[in-house]
């Protein structure tokens, strides 16, 4: 016996637990089941004994009342190579998540109830959002029902809604979705953009399901979802050249709309003729994200890539400020502001945008009621602005609470966003005495439409 042990290389006398379960893991010792994983039946051997030790559901499966008896078990809904970042895992309780891979893991842990790992991911996605993926989060939102990660797609995807609703991953969104994206009124897009691309998203759907792609069959597909679109916003120039030419609405859908551009008194009584990006708790018309010019819809410059979730901002009533200039004319409605932190908050604001020979151009004074539940408001100018090109302006913040209620603060600012063909540049402001720069503060967007000497 003392022979036989000499014989075998001693590889497990200085190795602590993590490192003994990597060696038998990768070296396949004493594998009591295989995994047959993916389309292709790639074989993964494993430990019964590491698996039901990390999940309910392997444990249920090899020793439960339906024990499966088989040595080899088929997984064709899981690819190889997320099976096996799971066993790495379950095995040695550490891992990197890669953004191609951070969807199938999702699922691949809620199968086998990994809560630890699912946890994991959904920090990832929260923190890895873009145009190009965020409906496809949303999606994994709505299977899991993992609300806070729908709200933070949602917070996403109604700050950059033209790149988002334009977007590839946008056309293959589920119907509940994209319900959820049509009933916002925090959506930075004009109805022009929205309508262009949802009839697209009913084509998708059309294909989809093998049938033509009719008029009669989009409405089939859209169904309710038709009524969500707010076509009293298009304005009445659209309308009567372009809208009423389409089959899409039928002819009481459209009579209802005629009455509401051209009878005096008369509002639309089947379709939201309500801004998007209001804010909810005013009714101003003042305070809607819809220019005169309804070919001319306000654009909204983002400027901060996160907003910092466990920090506050101190509102003490000094003022918060960044410089920009562009490269194109604009007219200037206003900005973004932050607001309370933690519950309701009502702050006294004022906003000013001044030259660089430090003469005020234009301002607003107005008060807002705001929520935890809501990170930005708008607070628009009196009236817009024209800003020149190369010319550098610094926008002036001042938020005043009477209970003291700090804001919540961006972070991961940028210093070049373009938005809309036009490039704005952010650079710190003398004005800024609490502490707002380039890379953190208040003050996370720019609202804008193009000047008419401007032409995408």
């Amino acid at each position: 016996m003392a022979g036989l042990v000499a014989d075998c290389e001693d590889w497990q006398s200085y190795k602590c637990i993590l490192d003994c379960n990597r060696h038998m893991y990768e070296n396949q010792i004493a594998c009591d089941i295989n995994f047959l994983v993916g389309e292709n039946e790639v074989s993964i051997p494993a430990h019964k004994y590491i698996l039901v030790s990390r999940s309910c559901v392997f444990y249920s499966m090899f020793y439960g009342p339906l024990a499966e008896t088989k040595s080899d078990i088929r997984l064709p809904d899981i690819e190889a190579d997320v099976f096996k970042t799971l066993l790495q895992y379950l095995y040695l309780d550490e891992i990197e998540i890669k953004p191609e891979m951070v969807l199938p893991l999702l699922y691949a842990s809620k199968k086998y109830s990994v809560q630890k790992l699912s946890k994991k991911c959904l920090k990832y996605l929260a923190l890895d959002q873009s145009s190009e993926n965020v409906c496809a989060i949303l999606e994994q939102s709505h299977l899991y029902d993992e609300i806070e990660l729908q709200n933070k797609c949602m917070e996403y995807i109604c700050a950059h809604a033209k790149e988002v609703v334009e977007s590839e991953d946008f056309l293959n969104i589920c119907p509940t979705c994209l319900e959820l994206v049509l009933k916002s009124d925090q959506l930075q897009v004009d109805e022009k953009t929205i309508l262009k691309c949802v009839l697209k998203w009913s084509e998708k759907r059309c294909e989809r399901n093998d049938l033509d792609i009719t008029p009669e069959n989009q409405r089939s597909q859209l169904g309710k979802l038709l009524y969500l679109i707010r076509f009293p916003l298009l304005g009445e120039t659209y309308f009567t050249d372009t809208v009423t030419d389409s089959e899409i609405l039928s002819d009481s859908e459209k009579v209802d709309l005629f009455k509401h551009f051209f009878k005096k008194g008369c509002t639309s009584k089947l379709f939201n003729y309500r801004n998007r990006f209001v804010n909810p708790e005013s009714s101003s018309s003042s305070d809607s994200f819809q220019s005169d010019n309804d070919s001319k819809p306000i654009q909204t410059c983002i400027r901060y890539q996160n907003v910092y979730e466990d920090g506050s901002w101190y509102c003490g009533g000094e003022p918060d400020a960044i410089s920009f200039l562009c490269n194109h004319p604009i007219m200037l409605h206003g900005v973004l502001v932050y607001g309370s932190y933690i519950g309701e908050g009502i702050y006294d604001v004022t906003c000013s945008i001044y030259d660089n020979t430090d003469v005020e151009l234009a301002n607003r004074r107005t008060q807002l009621k705001t929520s935890e539940s809501q990170h930005t408001y708008p607070v628009l100018l009196e009236t817009p602005y024209s800003v020149m090109p190369s010319r550098k302006y610094a926008l002036v913040v001042k938020l005043i609470s009477s209970d003291g209620l700090d804001t919540y603060q961006g972070k991961s600012g940028l210093m070049t966003v373009n938005c809309g063909g036009v490039r704005f540049t952010f650079s710190k402001s003398k004005y800024s005495r609490n502490g707002t720069d380039v890379k953190i503060g208040q003050i996370p967007g720019l609202l804008f439409t193009c000047s008419d000497d401007f032409d995408e």
